[in-house]
């Protein structure tokens, strides 16, 4: 593959994830401050988890079989600039706002895996070269938070959502441009299973590629802890860094995390070809267990060591790229090239349907147990939860896990 086309793959991971990150980071501040709609933020940021479920997969049977994958993309990123201009810009009713935000996830989320499919396809060798085009999503990702937060009182109205329906149109028109790339699967099998998408994951999934959905389903509970109550840890914990004149708060130290996403992805193809998928899955979910004993260890002090917090922030990309993208990667590898979008797309099915469903249930149940008042919470234990969680899932996955060849697959 020439490597012109390696850069217009990264430019769709670039527009893709500065799309997504110029308004979802923001859009609780919108709806409060914003629209008064403070009450239903949590069933805006919910309704992703079902959008996902319904849309996800459907989307990779179309593009495995009867529609060019380019022009599924383009489809989908029109739609999805449609709903994000209307939601900034009409006078909605809560239920009908609440509406468009649900159509909104069901064009946008399958995106992911149908941009991480496109360049699977298109890569040479997708093992090494893949995380690197990521990372240019996650700078993406980092640009726009930036743009956004360096607009004064953004956050509270439409402008995130305006920058990324304009986006989503420029996406929508870019992807037009991109390689033909026709379904690889004409030949349609009987019954629901094979309507659905899902004969080819029951025929030709792995024993091995069930223990990573499994394992990478699990460590979605310990992953909504930390997107649904890091910042408020923070924040009660007194978490500010001051560099000179230059003062960090919780939202800022975050961002930190988001750099270090970036960092690993770059490290990832290295680590992937010395050490293998296994040590890199336990490597990702050891830096969850890792992560959560620091902030429940800090949580134990009246005034928590900083350099406890800031680690634990600083793991988020180990954490994330080692366990999320690591098993992408290898989820790629396990199936012909006819099933690879339904592939991906079934792992985005469990991860960001039905995993964040069952993460955000379990961590609300837990938090609300060891919440003491509006600003008090007994973190060592809400901490201590996940760690433990984490801690099994790696055990478990140790003994579990025996891929049979080698991964990266040798040239």
């Amino acid at each position: 593959m020439i490597g012109g086309l390696k850069g217009r793959l990264a430019l769709l991971m670039l527009l893709q994830y500065a799309t997504f990150g110029a308004w979802f980071v923001s859009f609780g501040s919108f709806m409060s401050k914003g629209l008064n709609y403070d009450s239903v933020i949590g069933l805006a940021y919910g309704s992703q988890g079902l959008a996902t479920i319904i849309s996800v997969f459907m989307m990779g049977t179309l593009a495995d079989r009867y529609f060019e994958l380019q022009k599924l993309l383009a489809c989908a990123f029109f739609l999805s600039a449609l709903s994000l201009l209307a939601i900034a810009t009409l006078k909605l009713s809560v239920g009908f706002f609440l509406l468009l935000v649900f159509v909104h996830f069901l064009t946008f989320i399958p995106t992911i895996p149908l941009a991480n499919a496109l360049c699977f396809r298109w890569l040479e060798n997708p093992e090494m070269a893949f995380p690197r085009i990521r990372a240019v999503g996650t700078a993406g990702w980092i640009g726009s938070g930036l743009l956004v937060g360096s607009i004064p009182g953004a956050a509270q109205g439409n402008v995130p959502l305006l920058i990324a329906a304009a986006s989503c149109g420029i996406l929508s028109a870019y992807c037009l441009t991109l390689p033909a790339t026709p379904p690889r699967q004409t030949q349609v099998g009987q019954g629901l299973s094979a309507l659905l998408g899902i004969d080819a994951i029951m025929k030709q999934g792995s024993r091995e590629f069930w223990i990573v959905v499994i394992a990478t389903f699990l460590i979605m509970l310990p992953m909504a802890f930390y997107y649904a109550y890091c910042n408020n840890f923070l924040t009660e914990a007194g978490a500010i860094v001051q560099i000179g004149p230059l003062r960090f708060e919780p939202t800022a130290l975050q961002s930190m995390g988001q750099v270090s996403e970036l960092v690993f992805l770059l490290l990832l193809p290295v680590f992937l070809g010395r050490f293998g998928v296994k040590a890199v899955l336990l490597l990702g979910i050891a830096s969850w267990a890792l992560r959560y004993a620091l902030f429940a260890m800090a949580a134990t002090s009246a005034t928590p060591a900083m350099w406890m917090l800031v680690t634990g922030v600083l793991l988020h990309g180990a954490a994330n790229d080692f366990v999320q993208v690591a098993g992408q990667i290898y989820v790629n590898t396990c199936f012909d090239e006819g099933a690879r979008s339904r592939a991906q797309a079934f792992l985005t099915t469990v991860l960001m349907g039905v995993g964040t469903i069952f993460g955000s249930v379990v961590a609300n149940q837990v938090y609300a147990a060891f919440t003491v008042s509006a600003s008090r919470h007994d973190w060592v234990m809400i901490w201590g939860t996940p760690a433990v969680a984490a801690l099994a899932i790696m055990a478990w996955f140790l003994f579990a896990f025996r891929p049979a060849r080698s991964f990266p697959p040798k040239p």
